[in-house]
Formats: structure tokens, sequence, C-alpha cells
């Protein structure tokens, strides 16, 4: 009997077909849960249960029902939106996971940041503002707490959503104002803390890197130190591009690992993929998120690993228990994310085969489809595409992605000009 894989997959993630691809390669019997019921779940109730990923008790609760006619050996979330459920339903049925209290505080940054500063991890300085405080006050506050330049940002959103820099007082009351319309519009569907509070942080300057692991028994095993070649320095802090290996000095990528493993075990995570953003200087190395799941979008697939295995593949053969976790491919790699320039309705995207033309691009997706509306940063979320590249050194794939991106050109039309006709 083959063991059964309960993959949470939210409607609205990347990360589905990477995910179903790699179970399939694997000798497992697959359920692909989702927040909304399918319309064939009823000829395919065992492929096809729907879980509310917002209610992670209830989740659990079905879960524990499901699992009574259909045994469960494995459950992982695919991003953010699932990984208080799989932590619930895993408890629910005795499977290895990480504590649910530590998954609370990687989709809540100020649960994060009390977590670390009890551990003793650097954080930057912070301070939890209330929207319903008179924003004078809360202007005082802030530059008492946190000072300037400081970065404002939700407690639950990712991608950069929502994150400004703020270098003085006159620019927090407009600043704060925007963030608080946009988490009032987009609240948090499990966090009461989240849906009523902004944080402030102290802005860190310096170079940022994010690392990609996975954590067995509370040990982190690092896969990938990315580089972030393009400063991000505010206002919003668009990402842009991932290049790994990392170009750091020995010594700087040796912080950075005993950092994010400081920082995993302060948040008590102990099984599964984490990826962890982290700035850093010749003085520090400190963590600004950590997530407990893989790295977003599509930018898993910068990520190869022995006998041509994805990042998917090791995901879910460490939750199966199958396999230690590989050494990754020696070859430079890396993604440019083409995030949406200007707010409108998404028409196409010019350029793509002189782009794809350019020595060691690998590949570009188009990830926006015709008519949707993209809303850039900080309010909106969504990437336009990706473009991949690969080459025996990081500095070649810099140099790709750059000029490969130079040759594209997102056509998209203004919602004016959509409303006139």
């Amino acid at each position: 009997m083959k063991p059964r894989l309960l993959l949470l997959v939210p409607t609205s993630t990347y990360r589905a077909d990477a995910f179903v691809r790699a179970a399939r390669r694997l000798p497992v019997d697959l359920s692909i849960a989702s927040e909304t019921e399918s319309s064939l779940s009823h000829l395919h109730p065992v492929d096809l249960p729907s879980f509310d990923f917002d209610d992670p008790i209830g989740a659990a609760s079905r879960a524990r029902r499901f699992a009574r006619q259909t045994p469960v050996h494995a459950v992982v979330a695919v991003d953010d939106r699932s990984v208080l459920a799989a932590a619930a339903i895993a408890e629910a049925l005795g499977l290895p996971h990480n504590p649910i209290d530590a998954v609370r505080a990687t989709v809540n940054k100020y649960l994060a940041r009390e977590r670390m500063r009890a551990a003793r991890v650097p954080t930057p300085k912070y301070a939890l503002l209330s929207l319903q405080a008179p924003v004078h006050a809360l202007a005082y506050e802030m530059e008492r707490a946190v000072g300037y330049p400081a970065v404002l940002k939700p407690l639950s959103m990712s991608a950069s959503r929502g994150v400004v820099r703020v270098n003085d007082a006159m620019a927090f009351a407009p600043a704060f104002e925007r963030l608080a319309r946009l988490v009032r519009s987009a609240p948090s569907p499990h966090d009461m803390l989240a849906r009523g509070h902004i944080l402030a942080e102290s802005y860190v300057d310096g170079w940022e890197v994010a690392v990609e692991g996975i954590v067995t028994r509370g040990r982190l095993d690092v896969l990938a130190i990315f580089d972030k070649p393009d400063p991000l320095e505010g206002p919003v802090f668009p990402e842009t591009m991932y290049v790994t290996p990392s170009r750091l000095p020995p010594d700087a990528q040796q912080r950075i690992v005993e950092t994010s493993a400081a920082a995993v075990r302060a948040i008590g995570l102990v099984d599964g993929p984490v990826h962890v953003e982290l700035r850093g200087s010749d003085n520090a190395v400190i963590p600004i998120e950590v997530h407990a799941r893989s790295i977003g979008g599509l930018c898993s697939r910068v990520l190869r690993f022995a006998d041509g295995r994805s990042l998917e593949d090791v995901i879910l053969q460490h939750a199966l228990g199958l396999t230690q976790v590989p050494p990754r491919e020696a070859r430079a790699a890396g993604v440019w994310m083409m995030q949406a320039p200007r707010a409108g309705r998404f028409e196409s995207l010019r350029g793509a085969s002189a782009a794809a033309e350019v020595p060691d691009v690998e590949e570009i997706v188009v990830s926006a489809r015709p008519g949707q509306h993209l809303t850039p940063l900080p309010d909106g979320f969504l990437y336009v595409g990706f473009v991949f590249a690969r080459a025996d050194m990081p500095e070649l794939v810099e140099r790709a992605l750059r000029a490969a991106f130079a040759r594209l050109e997102p056509i998209i039309e203004d919602f004016s000009a959509e409303a006139r006709v």
C-alpha cells in the first residue's frame, strides 16, 4: 500500500503545478486539498478534498474524519495561506509538524519579532501601531520607540506588499494612512492582531539575502543563499533578482547561516521547509522575515538538486521521510521577478522572444493573464512574469537577467482608458 500525501493548495497560489508534478514522480497516492470545493470533488472525494484554510481547527477536525477512511502519511502546505491549517492537520493526525504557535509567528511579523527578541536574536527596534489610535499620537510613539528612517509593514502580508520606508515625521502620516486602508481592504482571515495593527521597524541598511532551507528535528540544512543584487532601499521594496550561489565573503555567508538557524530556533520551527530573509553588513546580520514554507512565486525553478530533483521533490521526499537532503547542482542560477510597473489591465509582454535569445537565459514565463488587473507595490503583489538564467558563474547569471529584462515591455492598459470604452 502506497503512502498518501495530502497537499494543501490554495487556489491563488503560483506553486500548485510544481508540487503536483513532484508528487506524481513519487510512489504515493495524492490528495490535493483546496479551500474551495472543486467541481470534480463529488467524483473524486479522496483525491480532491476541501478544507477551510482560514479555520485551522475546523480543517483539523475535517481531516480527522477524512483520515478515518483514508489514512494520511504526510501533510504539506505549498504557501503561507495554508501553513497554519497544515500544522493543525498534522498535529491532529499525529504526523511530524511544526508547533502551531510557531507557524502563527511566521505569518505575523510582530509575533516573530517578539520571539526573536526573547531568544536574543538580533532585531531592529520595533513597535506595534494600532489602526484605531490617532495618527499624531502614533507618530510620536514611533519616533520615540523606533526613530527614523523606519519601515512600516502589515503584520500578515508577504512579497513586500504594503512595506514602505518613511524617512521623517512629515512622511509618517500619509504612509500610515495608506497602509491602514490596505490592511482594512484585505484583512487577515484568521489573525485579529493583524487586522488592527501595523508594525514599525527601524530601517536596516546593507545588503539583503534570502536563505532557502529545510528543517529536520529542529536542525536547519541550508539549500541555498540567494543574493539580491539590486539595492532595496525604499520607499517601496520590489524584489527583482535572486542569484545563487552568493558572492558574499565566506565569513558573511557563515554568519548568514548561523543567524538563520538562530531565527528558526527562536520562532520554534522544527520540521519542513523554511524561507528566511535577512539584511546584513560588516557589523551584523539581522533576520527580516522567517516563513514556514519554501520560496514564493515560481522562483523554486532556480534550484536543482542531485539526479535532477526539484525543490518540490526535496520537500515532499523530506515530508515522507524517503531521503536525506541532496546536494544542489554546482552551476549558478537566478531569477528576475517582473513586478507590475503601473496599475492597469495586463495585455501582453512584448519582447519575450528577443529576451529568450540572450545567452544563458533558460526560460521566460508570463504569469499574468491577459485582462488581469495589476497593481504595483506597495498595494499590489502579483507578478507579470519571471526570467530564469543559468551559467557557470553568478556574475554571468546577473548579466543575462539584466539583459533579458531590458528587452521586455509589459503592455498594460490604463484603468481610465478601460473605463472610457
